[in-house]
């Protein structure tokens, strides 16, 4: 049985149960576990990623079947009754099963409040996720519910993770990423490198993780923190070696941000710690999206290696999703928030052609012509509606902040600089 689990307040669960379908939808019920045991993968060659001996195997791990977790801090009853009718409906295709862990968020209460975790300790329940999946499998996935799987995930659950912890993706936003704690009256500083990796995809080895103490280790250290940007993530790379680490290719992880682009270990130090060629073979061949910008709050942002806008990739399953799809569709007529957003970013980019321009930013700063300019969306080019997001963003952040116009030039200065250098699909093309 293949073991994957999920963290979801009761709001996320429609998203949870999209990624679910994904899941299921891209499981060959024509091949077996077998088949991923024997057979070499392009993406995971067998000399950098060896596999598990089936032969070997008991019984249990040797038999076909998910078995879902939600790890939440609270989910109605008939919400409840509504996940297992979902489950039940797409076990007719692949067998899976659900099981729901309701957690008093109280016991995280001494784990600081911090990225993800800024309403709720619930990013932080992965880290002891040994308490809740009981007995302890040969291995486990967790995933965010902001991804959509795009591959057969057998693939994963075949490998042989040997005495390593966790099969690990690199984060691509890891510049100057550090941790400050105090330990016996002494302030401390930990800065984080090259090898920062994204805790929205973990393959955990059971026996090892619980071996080295991982959770006993991260909850030590968390009411000892007095700066935490990352919440789980951060204390994961901390507590984690990195010599205990199987890195995966970027594919399995595939941050969507990176569409607009990347920088890689071969041209920055401390960004993404995969080459541009590695990171290209990704690109071309996402495994598992990881959505930045929400396809349940942007219906259009970046687009794929063939051009199409990779949030109706996500929209596609949500249509396929039993129980949860109808209601997801109708919500989906009334998402237009992000429209303001991409319209704000494409003025910032015709005012920003010359030096000058910059300073005609501060006429995006106030909201009276929001209206007028919301008229104009289908300007926009879908090649660059996602930049566009993006700039959009540090205009609303500025006007939510009341940041002024020296606050946002060498914001927006610096991201079309990054795009006009390595912007990913002119990089692609290059290589």
């Amino acid at each position: 049985m293949f073991h994957i689990f999920f963290s979801a307040d009761k709001n996320y669960i429609p998203y949870t149960a999209v990624l679910i379908t994904s899941i299921i939808k891209n499981t060959n019920p024509q091949k077996s576990f077998k088949d991923f045991c024997t057979t070499p993968s392009d993406s995971l060659p067998s000399l950098d990623y060896p596999r598990l001996q089936y032969d070997n195997l008991d019984e249990l791990d040797k038999s076909e079947g998910y078995v879902f977790h939600i790890l939440s801090n609270s989910i109605p009853k008939d919400l409840q009754t509504k996940l297992q009718s979902f489950i039940q409906e797409l076990s007719t295709f692949y067998p899976c099963t659900l099981q729901i862990h309701i957690i008093n968020d109280t016991d995280f209460a001494h784990f600081p409040i911090s990225g993800a975790a800024h309403s709720s300790h619930l990013p932080y329940y992965r880290l002891k996720w040994q308490d809740y999946i009981k007995p302890a499998p040969q291995k486990c996935l967790y995933l965010d519910s902001d991804m959509l799987v795009l591959c057969d995930l057998r693939e994963l659950f075949a490998l042989d993770l040997k005495d390593n912890i966790a099969g690990i993706i690199g984060d691509c936003g890891s510049k100057n990423r550090k941790i400050k704690y105090q330990e016996n009256n002494h302030k401390k500083t930990f800065y984080f490198d090259e090898n920062y990796f994204n805790s929205g995809f973990l393959l955990i080895n059971s026996k090892q993780y619980i071996k080295e103490q991982i959770w006993e280790k991260c909850e030590n250290l968390a009411p000892k923190c007095t700066y935490i940007k990352a919440a789980d993530q951060d204390l994961l790379n901390f507590t984690i070696p990195i010599n205990k680490c199987l890195k995966l290719p970027f594919a399995y992880n595939f941050q969507c941000i990176t569409l607009l682009y990347v920088l890689c270990k071969d041209e920055c130090k401390n960004r993404l710690n995969y080459t541009r060629e590695a990171f290209n073979k990704s690109f071309k061949n996402p495994k598992i999206l990881h959505y930045g910008e929400k396809p349940w709050r942007y219906l259009q942002s970046y687009q794929d290696y063939k051009g199409n806008n990779i949030n109706d990739i996500w929209w596609k399953y949500a249509k396929q999703t039993p129980i949860f799809g109808e209601n997801l569709l109708k919500q989906k007529s009334q998402i237009n928030d992000y429209k303001l957003f991409a319209i704000l970013g494409y003025y910032a980019l015709l005012y920003t052609t010359n030096f000058l321009g910059y300073f005609n930013l501060s006429k995006l700063l106030k909201s009276d012509n929001d209206s007028k300019l919301l008229q104009e969306v289908s300007k926009i080019p879908d090649s660059q509606f996602g930049l566009c997001c993006v700039l959009g963003e540090v205009i609303l952040y500025a006007r939510k902040h009341n940041k002024n116009l020296l606050n946002i030039i060498p914001k927006i200065y610096k991201i079309k600089k990054h795009y006009k250098k390595y912007a990913t699909h002119k990089q692609s093309i290059k290589s």
